[in-house]
């Protein structure tokens, strides 16, 4: 890979990461200073943090440019070679004879292409994942943690390009948002324009972008790019080479020292048709004309001179010459072919002038009249010497030939030249006067004038009105081409003033559904076509922002008063634009982040539910324990609760001050009215007895109405209160590693040893293994319910309720109850255990049933399939008082499992990894509120864990999680990872543990009574087998390559029929059936 970036340091502070490169020393005469570091210096305090960085990702054919948001310059631009194609383990490289450039010798240079029907998108994940990883390592110097992502790239990119390019952003990088920017859109920004023609003259083609108030109205492209120029290049240079040359074996010279060629010296020749005198401002560079003829100048644009070329990726080494006259030929064949007939053009290799003209014929007058006065160069073939120039002179040539008129042909002509001949003719005859009687005739014979040409009458008033206005006049209907800074400048600016994108996908919204769950912009709400206007800092108004609504059509900023005249027709090759569904708007209230997007109060619940008790007392005095908990856990929207706990404590304090207050006014009222007598010698009623009895009522009356409104006041700030305090995660014990790194704290067993084979470069996965013994069937079962579902056969089916049985076994004989729990229960008992939806890296774990329109009404509680039955279990004992004599209470369960988590992609995450349907042994228990109890529970749940994994012989670690994979629920986390010699990083998780406190008992009233108080007991859980992903590990540390069969542990063996190997029999693999 190449780099653009300058050198940079070892270990960098933010501030400096933010302000580029170190540069080295300067020259010795005074200069100005660059202003990298002013993004740093003058931006806004959040900039200096880590968390808040945004980066900004170009998404080209050959390049990727990666930099940090309100820079002016991207960090690094990476490009793709053949080297690093290969995925790891292949060493193809090494052989002898080295592949040889055959036909498509620029396929192995590209990252993507727009025809995806020889593109791998594994390949493609693997490519763009390990350059973003070094960009990210290398060059921008930041850890792993989730950051959020702009991503600028072409609106004609394919689905299923883009889906993979967020998929592994989403699955890889962990970004809590991507925004999404179309690459003219952004060079329009960069300019300083809000309308303007975009030329973008890339590497596989030349696209023609009209953006009238930044938003893509027209798009129109050619196959003449980069790419067809380095072709034409290469077969100039084939014939000048000596030798015999088969493009499908072995080319003539390299394709790097070709595409060196051709950006050293490739030019392209001043238009034929060039003016004789035009404006300095159609270009943004001034033409410097020498005082010569018309002849000599023409002359001298056009070299004569010989360019000797070096060849040293051919057979032998030798120079070539060849004229720059010739390359200049070039250049015109590639983007201009003058000598073609233009019938013979179809409508996608069209020259560049001839469709930047029929671009322009085809937009509505304002719109082109805007955007013809602002035309942006763009792309690399932009660069080549004179093209711009060239392409500008030969659009003026044909609009000054043929004007803005549709149709064209020798009739027309014709036409116009006989109108034209007319008005000179009548403009030249002789001024004699007419008799008086003759005169109307002579107005009869005399042409009528065109009502465009019409001149305007005067109006005072519009003209008082214009001299008060105070506007700046737009320059429109000139030719007129402006500089841009480029698409990834645009993007890094918008970011930067963080104003919000038509297109922001939230990670959990595509995780859950992908692209499958979006809908037509018709379908969008009314809010989010209101005008919003891009300023510094945000934006006006309307809903463009709103995460729930990201599209992925055109991809541009919102602004957004279309024309008056809308009806142009739509991009060419663009993506339908769609907008994410909100299957459930609650989920996305919050605009921070997506961590604990449903709290527990959202959670419809029926009367007989429990009612939630949280400490709130304890909150109050503990505010910065609480804050620092949800900072720690990456809950930043919750971080302000305990803040607000507190003022509106201090206002509940307040209200009932007043009330008091009140209560004693309308005391003393009272009595006055019940029994004046009586009242006379009370001193607090001295006052009261000065007012009439009507002035009394009127007073109680008014104190009444304000008593019942404080009283209000105060119920709703108590509810409040329990919301805010209900949405915070749990305190984190300290044991539990801080941060996002895990500790590793011990092994189970010895690492296995496997027979070196060389046929294996990689390792085998269980999909695989299953496939060759004909004991999975992942085809039928995504068929039968989709991707996420599989089927187990025979000896595999045998293995799980072997592993079942066994797991039973091992917890019973430590003292656990078994259970058989429902699959089902209320939405709000899982929102009480803490699923709310999100558990591990920011995914929805739990699918919701759908109701009716009669049971919503009815406000019939809504009911989910169990995540895990740790649901069900906590459920079980809800709105009920334990005895303390049976604590601890131990229950084990096997269920199965029901988890939407549709976002995981990637070879890691194939086969039984990440399913959506499990089975599962669980252990849940509740103990009394002590930590030494909970303790003892804990280490119990471990112990039976570490039982099982030894018995089954793999090898496993076991992890201390940090406090970022901590789910709301959960104090401390004990996680264990299998040996997985298939996965990138060997190792899977196969089972849990958590201590949760009383956070799941206080929410669902389970309580218990110790020394005649009450109390609410701890609770713990812990997973004994998660199921499939046993089997997986058990077949990819068992499978024996040579015997083709799998070792069944021998614990399983009483299960299995006393079976010691698992192997393919007399059944047909998926092979011999295929």
């Amino acid at each position: 890979m190449a780099s653009g970036a300058g050198p940079t340091l070892a270990h960098r502070t933010v501030t400096s990461i933010r302000g580029g490169p170190s540069q080295g020393p300067g020259p010795s005469v005074p200069h100005t200073p660059t202003r990298s570091s002013i993004t740093s210096i003058y931006g806004s305090p959040s900039a200096v943090r880590a968390d808040d960085d945004i980066i900004i990702i170009e998404l080209g054919s050959r390049h990727i440019r990666v930099g940090f948001a309100g820079d002016t310059s991207p960090k690094a631009t990476l490009q793709c070679s053949p080297e690093d194609q290969r995925r790891a383990g292949d060493f193809r490289g090494w052989q002898l004879p080295k592949r040889s450039g055959g036909l498509h010798w620029s396929r192995e240079h590209e990252f993507w292409r727009y025809d995806l029907r020889d593109i791998e998108l594994g390949l493609y994940q693997d490519k763009l994942e390990r350059v973003l990883h070094d960009a990210f390592s290398k060059y921008l110097l930041i850890d792993s943690r989730p950051r959020r992502l702009g991503l600028v790239l072409d609106s004609g990119v394919p689905i299923p390009l883009l889906t993979t390019s967020l998929d592994t952003m989403f699955s890889k990088f962990q970004s809590p948002t991507i925004s999404l920017m179309s690459t003219p859109s952004m060079s329009a920004i960069s300019a300083g324009v809000r309308s303007a023609l975009v030329i973008d003259m890339g590497w596989a083609e030349t696209v023609i972008t009209s953006v009238y108030e930044y938003r893509e109205v027209k798009t129109t492209r050619t196959v003449r790019g980069g790419k067809a120029l380095l072709d034409a290049l290469y077969t100039t240079l084939e014939g000048l080479i000596p030798g015999e040359h088969d493009a499908t074996k072995k080319r003539a010279i390299s394709f790097e020292e070709c595409e060196d060629i051709m950006c050293r010296l490739m030019w392209c020749k001043p238009s034929e048709f060039r003016l004789s005198q035009r404006q300095s401002s159609q270009l943004e560079t001034v033409d410097e004309q020498e005082e010569i003829d018309e002849d000599e100048s023409t002359q001298a644009g056009i070299p004569t001179g010989v360019a000797q070329i070096p060849i040293t990726t051919s057979s032998r080494p030798l120079t070539v010459e060849i004229p720059f006259e010739e390359l200049a030929e070039v250049c015109d064949d590639t983007f201009f072919d003058p000598s073609a007939d233009r019938a013979t053009f179809d409508d996608d290799e069209l020259p560049l002038h001839l469709l930047l003209y029929r671009h322009l014929l085809q937009l509505p007058l304002d719109v082109r009249a805007i955007c013809m006065s602002r035309i942006l160069f763009t792309g690399g073939c932009s660069n080549i010497l004179g093209i711009k120039q060239r392409i500008i002179d030969d659009l003026t040539a044909i609009v000054e030939k043929r004007g803005w008129e549709p149709v064209f042909g020798k009739v027309v002509e014709k036409h116009r030249s006989s109108a034209r001949l007319h008005q000179q003719s009548s403009a030249s005859s002789p001024t004699e006067s007419s008799p008086p009687g003759s005169q109307a005739e002579d107005e009869q014979d005399k042409p009528s004038k065109s009502a465009a040409d019409a001149k305007p009458e005067h109006d005072p008033i519009e003209a008082k009105v214009v001299r008060q206005r105070e506007t700046v006049p737009q320059l429109k209907g000139q030719i007129r081409v402006l500089h841009t800074l480029g698409p990834w400048i645009g993007g890094s600016l918008l970011c930067q003033l963080k104003v919000p994108a038509m297109a922001i996908i939230d990670r959990e919204a595509w995780l859950q559904q992908g692209v499958n769950g979006a809908s037509r912009p018709s379908e969008v709400d009314y809010k989010a076509q209101q005008r919003q206007s891009v300023q510094a800092g945000g934006y006006a108004r309307g809903g463009g922002g709103h995460h729930g609504n990201w599209t992925l059509g055109n991809l541009s900023y919102a602004s957004y008063e279309l024309p008056a005249n809308n009806s142009t027709t739509s991009m060419n090759r663009t993506l339908p634009r769609l907008r994410c569904r909100n299957l459930q708007t609650r989920l996305f209230r919050t605009q921070y982040h997506p961590v604990l997007t449903r709290s527990f109060a959202d959670v419809k619940r029926p009367p007989s539910a429990p009612k939630p008790i949280v400490d709130i007392k304890h909150i109050r005095q503990h505010a910065e324990l609480y804050q620092q908990t949800c900072v720690e856990r990456n809950y930043r929207k919750q971080a302000q609760n305990p803040a607000k706990i507190l003022e509106l404590h201090a206002r509940w304090q307040d209200l009932q001050r007043q009330g008091r207050a009140l209560r004693e006014r309308s005391n003393l009222l009272r009595r006055q009215l019940a029994n004046p007598a009586t009242s006379s010698g009370d001193e607090d009623l001295k006052e009261v007895r000065q007012l009439t009895r009507e002035q009394i009522q009127d007073e109680a009356r008014q104190l009444k109405q304000d008593l019942s409104a404080i009283e209000k006041g105060e119920s709703q700030a108590v509810t409040q209160m329990e919301e805010l305090a209900l949405e915070l995660p749990n305190l984190t014990h300290p044991d539990t590693p801080k941060g996002s790194e895990f500790e590793v704290m011990s092994y189970i067993n010895d690492p296995p040893t496997f027979t070196e084979s060389p046929e294996d470069t990689i390792w085998r996965s269980h999909v695989h293994i299953g496939s060759e013994l004909g004991i999975f069937d992942f085809a039928g079962a995504a068929t039968a319910s989709g991707w996420g579902w599989y089927y187990l056969l025979g000896e595999a089916a045998q293995l799980e309720q072997a592993l079942v049985q066994y797991a039973l076994a091992v917890a019973t004989r430590h003292g656990w109850t078994q259970v058989s729990p429902p699959s089902m229960v209320y939405s709000h008992i899982g929102a009480a255990c803490g699923f709310q939806p999100r558990d591990l890296n920011g995914e929805q774990q739990v699918y919701t049933i759908a109701q009716s329109a009669d049971d919503a009404e009815r406000g019939v509680p809504e009911m989910c399939l169990t995540g895990t039955s740790e649901i069900a279990l906590a459920g079980m004992k809800a709105n009920t008082n334990l005895d303390s004599e049976d604590l601890p209470l131990k229950r084990v369960a096997v269920s199965r499992c029901y988890r939407a988590e549709a976002g995981a992609r990637g070879a890691d995450t194939r086969g039984l990894y990440r399913v959506h349907e499990f089975t599962k042994v669980e252990m849940f228990a509740w103990t009394t509120p002590d930590e030494d109890a909970s303790q003892e529970i804990f280490d119990e749940m471990l112990d039976i864990q570490t039982e099982i994994l030894s018995s089954l012989g793999l090898y496993c670690r076991v992890l201390s999680m940090p406090s970022h994979d901590l789910g709301a629920s959960a104090t401390r986390k004990i996680d264990m990872e299998a040996f997985f010699p298939s996965r990138r990083d060997n190792w899977g998780e196969v089972t849990s543990a958590s201590m949760c406190t009383d956070y799941q008992t206080r929410r669902l009233g389970t309580r218990t009574r110790l020394d005649g108080k009450l109390a609410f007991p701890w609770t713990a859980n812990g997973t004994a087998l998660a199921v499939p992903r046993v089997i997986a590990a058990l077949l990819e540390n068992g499978w024996d390559e040579e015997a083709k069969t799998v070792s069944v542990p021998e614990c399983l063996r009483p299960w299995m029929d006393g079976k010691e190997k698992i192997g393919l029999g007399g059944r047909r693999s998926s092979v011999d059936r295929v």
